[in-house]
């Protein structure tokens, strides 16, 4: 895990240099800027444009004319389509203008007509970027919790549970039945040997067969039902006795589901403790044919251990077996999962690889370093998506104002002197709303990076505790 750092800080300083110069863009940008407009078409003539804070630029409403020509097209795939808003509202401004007696009127005065008619309005864009959440949801701990919130003194304290799992397969004669290609005794075999083999070496693990002995038949019952062997008795896993257990025993008899459930509480009661967590899963693919009551021997697990779970998977069963085994696994506080196909079966044993682990680092942590890494690049390029979308809105009223500005002049409303002046105050009012912007991108990518930089070191604590 700790070879992927360097990509991980090469990853971000490419991200933060590209951010910076966005950024850095100088104030040479000529953007326009907004009061609150009037309710009525003409200028409010005491109104100081130069003096109003960012913070009212930002949130004031887009132009009226804006509203009404422009604001739905600004974002349309048919660029001739917004050309042709924008062309319609600046042509009514010009016939507003020449009611309105603006030759008269101050810099100030046309800046604040001119703002109140086209301005755009940037308080959603500001608002989304504000309320960005920084969450890293790919980094959630077994138990639901986000890593970033969980504080590192619990990180470097945290002791991993005593956990045991009992393994029970059903050796009943229907398990001879293929799936796939294959039987269903060696899918499930196949199953629990990859899931026995990956668990972390803290864990107990015991495997019992039921049903593994004589026939299916009447004269045999009696043998079969009692069938029920722990062939690999709870301890810790050693790759080749397991192995060896699991080569021992064919699909013959009946199905004692009831009697290895009772089994399988005897050896996790008499190894485990208040710090224990235990679990049971079984691979079944039929109903309960020993006469015994195995909602009742679940019950009796939860009642004495209270910190277990009874898991089933129903392989390839009819809708009797399927019903039995489901009030089982509720009973033992646990879940029932019914699977048709190898590839069903290889992804609940990944779920129940999982659930194993709730209370362990070990395999939690495998591969999250990288998780930290592209979720931040994640969340910068969508920072950097506000931030453009932004960039685009200034970029089309600078465009916008000057082109009023040109007609303005050639209709004699202002001379150059004028001009200037209103430009002027035009990228005042830009300068003061792209630094707040700035500002605002600037501490969403630091939010990012602490962020970041928190989760990076939890996990090389988890890394040092696990051993990883």
């Amino acid at each position: 895990m700790k070879q992927l750092k360097p990509l991980f800080h090469l990853a971000l300083l490419f991200i933060l240099l590209t951010g910076c110069q966005d950024a850095s863009e100088k104030a040479s940008t000529k953007d326009r800027s907004p009061q609150e407009p009037d309710s009525s078409t003409t200028a409010s003539k005491k109104v100081d444009v130069s003096g109003i804070p960012p913070e009212e630029w930002i949130r004031s409403d887009p132009g009226e004319l804006y509203q009404t020509y422009i604001e739905k097209k600004s974002w349309t795939k048919e660029p001739k389509a917004y050309k042709d808003a924008t062309g319609k509202a600046i042509d009514d401004y010009m016939e507003l203008a020449g009611k309105e007696g603006t030759k008269k009127w101050t810099e100030q005065e046309l800046a604040h007509s001119i703002l109140s008619h086209l301005q755009t309005g940037y308080g959603d864009i500001a608002s989304e970027l504000e309320e960005y959440e920084v969450v890293y949801d790919e980094l959630k701990l077994p138990d639901g919790r986000l890593l970033q919130d969980m504080e590192m003194d619990e990180i470097t304290q945290k002791k991993d549970k005593g956990i045991n799992v009992a393994l029970l397969i059903d050796s009943s004669g229907s398990m001879k039945a293929e799936v796939d290609g294959e039987s269903k005794m060696s899918l499930a075999k196949e199953s629990l040997d990859r899931l026995a083999k990956e668990l972390p070496e803290s864990v107990n693990v015991s495997l019992i067969a039921f049903g593994h002995k004589g026939t299916g038949s009447d004269a045999d019952k009696d043998m079969s039902c009692k069938a029920v062997e722990a062939l690999y008795p709870l301890q810790p896993y050693d790759r080749s006795a397991f192995s060896q257990s699991l080569s021992t025993f064919n699909p013959k008899g009946w199905t004692p589901l009831a009697s290895s459930i009772e089994l399988a509480n005897e050896q996790l009661s008499s190894q485990s403790d208040e710090n224990t967590e235990n679990f049971i899963y079984v691979v079944s693919d039929g109903i309960e044919t020993c006469d015994g009551d195995p909602v009742k021997a679940a019950q009796k697990v939860k009642n004495d251990n209270t910190n277990v779970n009874i898991n089933i998977i129903g392989f390839d069963v009819d809708t009797e077996a399927d019903e039995q085994l489901k009030r089982v696994a509720e009973a033992g506080g646990g879940d029932y999962s019914s699977v048709k196909t190898k590839q069903q079966l290889s992804e609940i044993e990944n779920v129940w690889k999982e659930a194993i682990n709730k209370n362990t680092w070990r395999w939690w942590a495998v591969n999250r370093f990288s998780d930290n890494v592209w979720t931040t690049v994640d969340h910068y390029n969508a920072i950097r998506g506000i931030f453009s979308t932004y960039q685009s809105m200034r970029q089309n009223e600078q465009n916008r104002l000057t082109q009023i500005l040109n007609s303005l002049e050639e209709e004699k409303v202002i001379d150059s002197e004028k001009r200037e002046a209103i430009s002027a105050l035009f990228d005042e009012r830009q300068e003061k709303i792209r630094n707040y912007m700035n500002d605002l991108e600037s501490k969403k990518r630091e939010e990012v990076k602490t962020v970041s930089d928190e989760l990076e070191q939890k996990l090389d604590a988890i890394e040092d505790q696990v051993g990883i």
